[in-house]
């Protein structure tokens, strides 16, 4: 009988023959259940996996109708999917196409079609059968999460004194001038105004209006030109006030339809969420003085008991004015999810309610009232920590990252910059593993060997190391796949430190060095003066050896890198500045000085600040000369210590007469070394006990950014070449 009414109505139908290429689901696929007055049908989500998929019902005669998202709020349909992201259909006992046996026993006829990637549709029919449950209340309002839908029992009762609502005093001229034979519904308004239309321009308007064997049906979807918004006790309410009506020669059937539901929105903060509805709906209440009700709450779709509400920590209470549903955030009965913005990790909570109230104003208003609300939290963001468990004396970091809820696991850690998967990171040792928690909520948990080269390591003073870990976690949500990133920074200071230790010693013609190596020096670098040790050993002629426990360095006098730290006739101090740096920072972490005197002898040296250091010795010559008496190109340019033996020049590059060229690659200072035989006479000298003498200097600096300071022997054989940065 439905069906046939909406095909006079001019709906849109698909005709297929019943099971024409349809197959049955597969064990598991699918399963139904007779809740509630209605038909629930739920498809395993990995059975359905990345597929379309689309509904329809068959009618009685075999017809199949696809059913779309205005004809499912037109006809008692509602599809969506469960907590668990499984597809779910539900279908009221008075939908369209139901097959209904006196409003008792009801059968549903089903086809769900699954579209793949790839190939064709493959449809899948189910046959639903449900007997009615609990008796029918006079009238029986369902608040959907996609329509309203009111019904009433149209039985004609005995004489009573009945008082007509205004509703019915205002549709009763209507009726009066109705056509006969003609299924009518008149709409009211809140200023009074009616709008009368036949039962199949409802329908048009997508209405759905029906009778049963027992009953008159009123389905509206939400937000209607038709419906309207009232505010009840602060609350919104949607109310669709319908007045359905059948006329005949010698009688008119009226059944008021009106239908209102609470539709404002849940309240969420941080750790609950509640649902305030108003206790009494005057749009519904006829005589709210003789008001009595029962309230019960329930989950999908399923009344629950008190203890059940207690065991769940839910707060149900209701007073005179409202009743207010109040669950904690993660409470059994919903379910806590993990989700993803942006890389950010966060939780939402979804939980499927139902508020099931029973009221009675006089004997004739007995109503039973249903509100289905599903409520999902918005997106909370979480912030995982890296929860740091190290012991120091068992030499390795103990980490967990937390904390997630099941539905997450470990992908892959990246340590020290290396990714390792799950099991690359048990082969190395790492032992990835779960670390649950008594709330339900779960850490991965990480051992890294404080040893293991990926740990970077860092000499802070004295004894103590820092020893750092940079972790990167690669997290995965499950079943949707998801993937985020989590890094993380672990530090642990141990005092473990053995420092290195040094002598010094002066050899014949060199510096040396003995270092005991401790614990950390393997991994610095070895400086020599501001020069890494690797840039000078081998060009200029270092001795170095090392058998693990002992490092030896010995520096020719003269060679690269010493400095000088005084000239004189007594003697050249040398000193040889070593020392141990930080890798990356350069950082002196460990030094040590070995400062040796050498005798002076003969010795011309160019020093980085441009100034030029000589020795004059008295047997150069036969007869020797007497040193005190020798000068420079300019002869007020004398030497700045001398004696009977020896005589010591030093001066500035720039003064005394030195000369410069170029000479290839090289400038080349010059000045002389002079002495002058006394004469007898003095103004006209013939007669001369004393040589002559005349001895030259030079020094040779690249023309390079770094300026290499020469030191040869009187004789002029070159002894070595140390380089310094060019002097401003």
């Amino acid at each position: 009988m439905p069906a046939m009414l909406l095909m006079r109505l001019g709906l849109l139908w698909v005709v297929v023959p019943w099971h024409v290429g349809s197959v049955s689901f597969p064990d598991g696929a699918a399963r139904t259940e007779c809740r509630g007055r209605y038909f629930w049908i739920w498809l395993d989500k990995a059975f359905v996996g990345q597929s379309r998929w689309r509904y329809g019902v068959y009618t009685e005669s075999g017809q199949y109708i696809e059913v779309t998202q205005q004809l499912a709020s037109q006809c008692g349909f509602m599809a969506g999917t469960d907590l668990r992201g499984n597809p779910q259909i539900r279908v009221s006992f008075l939908a369209c196409s139901v097959l209904n046996t006196f409003d008792q026993d009801f059968s549903l006829q089903l086809r769900v079609e699954v579209t793949g990637a790839v190939g064709p549709s493959v449809p899948y029919d189910m046959t639903i059968n449900c007997p009615l449950g609990a008796p029918w209340s006079p009238r029986e309002i369902v608040c959907e999460e996609n329509y309203m839908e009111v019904s009433v029992r149209r039985a004609v009762p005995g004489i009573a004194r009945e008082v007509l609502n205004e509703d019915w005093i205002a549709a009763w001229p209507v009726a009066q001038g109705a056509l006969n034979q003609v299924w009518q519904v008149v709409f009211h308004f809140q200023n009074g105004s009616l709008l009368s239309m036949p039962a199949t321009q409802a329908h048009s308007m997508g209405y759905g209006v029906n009778t049963t064997a027992t009953r008159v049906l009123f389905r509206t979807p939400y937000g209607t030109a038709q419906s309207e918004i009232t505010s009840v006790e602060g609350l919104e309410v949607e109310v669709a006030r319908a007045t359905v009506f059948y006329k005949q020669a010698w009688m008119i059937l009226m059944v008021d339809t009106a239908v209102a539901c609470p539709v404002n929105s849940p309240m969420v903060n941080a750790t609950s969420l509640s649902w305030v509805t108003p206790r009494i709906l005057p749009s519904l209440v006829l005589w709210p003085e003789q008001y009595q009700d029962e309230v019960q709450m329930g989950l999908d779709g399923r009344v629950i008991d008190v203890g059940t509400v207690a065991r769940n920590g839910y707060t149900f209470l209701a007073d005179s004015k409202l009743i207010h549903i109040v669950v904690l955030i993660g409470a059994p009965g919903g379910l806590l999810q993990s989700a993803l913005v942006d890389n950010h990790y966060g939780t939402r909570y979804s939980i499927h309610l139902l508020l099931d109230r029973h009221w009675q104003g006089d004997e004739s208003d007995r109503t039973r009232h249903r509100s289905y609300r599903p409520i999902r939290t918005p997106f909370s963001p979480q912030t995982p920590r890296i929860i740091d468990d190290t012991v120091a004396a068992q030499r390795y970091f103990k980490v967990r990252l937390g904390h997630f809820l099941p539905d997450v696991e470990l992908v892959s850690v990246s340590v020290g910059g290396r990714p390792f998967s799950h099991p690359e990171a048990e082969d190395h040792g790492f032992d990835p593993h779960e670390a649950p928690n008594p709330n339900g909520t779960k850490a991965f948990g990480l051992r890294v060997p404080f040893a293991d080269p990926l740990v970077q390591q860092q000499y802070l003073h004295g004894p103590l190391r820092r020893y750092t870990l940079h972790l990167n976690y690669t997290l995965r949500l499950l079943p949707t796949g998801e993937a985020f990133t989590q890094a993380g920074l672990i530090t642990c200071d141990v005092p473990d430190v053995v420092l290195p230790s040094f002598q010094g010693s002066c050899e014949a013609g060199a510096l040396a060095l003995l270092m005991t190596h401790g614990t950390l020096d393997r991994f610095w670098i070895p400086y020599v003066g501001e020069r890494p040790l690797s840039q000078l050993a081998a060009p200029h002629s270092y001795r170095v050896s090392d058998d693990g426990h002992h490092f030896h360095l010995a520096v020719p006098l003269l060679a690269a890198g010493l400095a000088y730290e005084s000239i004189s006739l007594q003697g050249l101090t040398a000193r040889l500045d070593f020392s141990l740096r930080d890798n990356k920072t350069r950082s002196v972490l460990a030094s040590f000085a070995v400062v040796c005197t050498f005798p002076t002898g003969q010795l011309l040296v160019c020093l980085p600040n441009g100034t030029l250091v000589a020795t004059v010795l008295s047997l150069d010559t036969k007869p020797a000369l007497d040193p005190r008496r020798t000068h420079l190109r300019d002869p007020g340019c004398g030497p700045v210590a001398s004696d009977s033996s020896r005589a010591l020049f030093s001066f500035s590059l720039s003064s005394c007469g030195t000369t410069r060229r170029f000479e290839g690659g090289y400038l080349v200072y010059e000045n002389e070394v002079t002495f002058m035989p006394e004469g007898v006479p003095a103004t006209s000298p013939i007669i001369t006990r004393d040589s002559w003498y005349r001895l030259t200097l030079r020094c040779r600096y690249p023309l390079t950014e770094t300026l290499w300071v020469s030191a040869r022997r009187q004789l002029g054989e070159d002894v070595a070449s140390v380089p310094h940065r060019p002097v401003g």
